[in-house]
């Protein structure tokens, strides 16, 4: 439980009195909409108080109060006194990282209702994309009878598919978001679900290696133990790195043995590329005894990076040489080339005052663009290449345009418009770059319980 005022209390010598005017944050939550309506308002006002320790304790109370004071805060931004402005946008920050480390949660109760159609209700509640069955397999509809109030997206499409004989797995098409659900047996995969990401562990392999030394007429037998690991994550998650090597936080037989890494701790760090839905690692752990037929706890964390808060800085005439400027966001078109066949090199310089990650090629993954012409069709956007240089992040984008007697065609991934006949000599006018406010970086930690292992050993 969350206690408010304690350290106040305990500053003024009086621990006694501590616990009878400390109180929950839990309370504060209980309160009804409109008196914590009015307990909000007056903790902003507060955040403006000439005494510096009510100004801090006005800020810690509504960080424990969490996204219910979203509204109110949003609305306080433009406050007239700095302080509270500055305090204001600190506590927003804080509630937008928690929302991206959270898992969506969804409700369902429902009585005899297709199973198709519940993955669309929750597709549509979490903001993630289920295809139900595609061209490369089939759905095995039936009836159910569910009660989620409040459950985790992953663990609820798990069990749907448990329910119904279906299994999860990445579009086919890596520019196409979100899974296929299609028929087949789902299997006993030991899962976990940290936040946005559902990991299940594939496979443990036990290895025993005899050695004979001719020389000296010595046997060696080695022993080596390794899991497989794989992750998926939500669509509205956007990672844009990953640490290669999950690392191992926990590992607890059934019969009470640790067992530890066989690796160091650490290692490098991938960057993501576009329409990456799933990613598979391996654990190497120091030999774990036959006699033990399960982990009890089996805990790692997988460290990542990801970014939120999406943004849009409009282009509406291309002009090279010129900068443009939007949030910390300062963006220059360097030069645009035209070659044959209707194609296009963009050149772009950008410049943020955000903080470069590390490793910095995970920075490449953090744009995307639309090149327009005067009738609002879109390019194609056919390759991109990145460097860094000391005036930021440059990017080369090829475009192409369509012939004359081209189709229509559906753009699925970053342009969902139809693009209309265009001519040979359409030229590009507008452009459109999407970034991100928020980058962060955090481990996140999964817990499996009750691992089967294997228990075989050479005769």
């Amino acid at each position: 439980m969350d206690w408010i005022s304690l350290r106040v209390c305990r500053s003024n010598g009086m621990p006694g009195l501590a616990l009878l005017l400390c109180f929950s944050a839990q309370l504060l939550r209980a309160d009804p909409p409109e008196k914590q309506e009015i307990r909000v308002a007056r903790l902003i006002r507060q955040l403006g108080a000439a005494d510096c320790s009510r100004r801090q304790q006005a800020d810690e109370q509504l960080a424990r109060l969490g996204p219910s004071t979203r509204a109110p805060l949003e609305e306080a931004v433009s406050d007239e006194d700095l302080e509270v402005r500055l305090r204001v946008k600190r506590l927003l920050d804080r509630i937008k990282l928690e929302d991206l480390w959270s898992a969506a949660t969804v409700q369902v109760q429902v009585r005899g209702e297709p199973a198709s159609k519940i993955l669309a209700s929750l597709a549509a509640q979490s903001g993630n994309r289920i295809h139900v069955g595609d061209p490369y397999g089939n759905f095995s509809e039936a009836k159910l009878n569910l009660n989620y109030s409040a459950l985790n997206y992953w663990q609820a499409v798990d069990d749907v598919c448990a329910k119904t004989g279906n299994r999860i797995r990445p579009h086919y098409d890596m520019h196409t978001p979100g899974v296929v659900v299609s028929a087949g047996a789902p299997g006993n995969f030991p899962r976990a679900y940290g936040g946005p990401v559902r990991a299940q562990i594939v496979g443990a392999t036990r290895v025993f290696i005899e050695a004979l030394n001719y020389e000296e007429q010595k046997a060696e037998l080695t022993h080596s133990f390794q899991i497989s690991l794989q992750f998926m994550w939500e669509d509205r998650f956007h990672i844009v790195g990953y640490a290669a090597q999950p690392e191992l936080v926990e590992a607890v037989t059934d019969n009470k043995i640790v067992i530890s890494s066989a690796q160091p701790t650490g290692g490098g760090w991938n960057a993501t590329s576009r329409g990456l839905r799933q990613v598979t690692a391996s654990l190497k752990l120091n030999p774990v005894p036959v006699s033990a037929k399960a982990f009890e706890v089996f805990k790692i964390k997988w460290g990542l990076i990801a970014v939120g808060e999406p943004a849009t800085l409009d282009i509406p005439r291309i002009e090279p040489e010129k900068q443009y400027c939007q949030d910390d966001l300062a963006v220059k078109i360097e030069a645009i080339e035209k070659q044959p066949a209707a194609k296009y090199i963009v050149s772009l310089s950008v410049l943020r005052d955000l903080a470069m990650p590390d490793p910095q090629e995970v920075v490449f993954q953090e744009y995307e663009a639309d090149l327009t012409d005067g009738q609002g069709r879109a390019f194609r956007l056919q390759s991109q290449t990145h460097a860094l240089t000391d005036h930021g992040v440059q990017l080369k984008l090829a475009f192409s345009g369509e012939s004359a007697d081209s189709e229509p065609k559906s753009l699925k991934l970053h342009y969902p418009r139809l693009r209309a006949r265009r001519s040979a000599d359409s030229e590009p006018k507008s452009l459109k770059l999407h970034y991100p406010r928020l980058r962060a970086r955090r481990d996140v930690e999964l817990v499996f319980r009750d691992v089967p292992l294997p228990v075989g050993k050479p005769e």
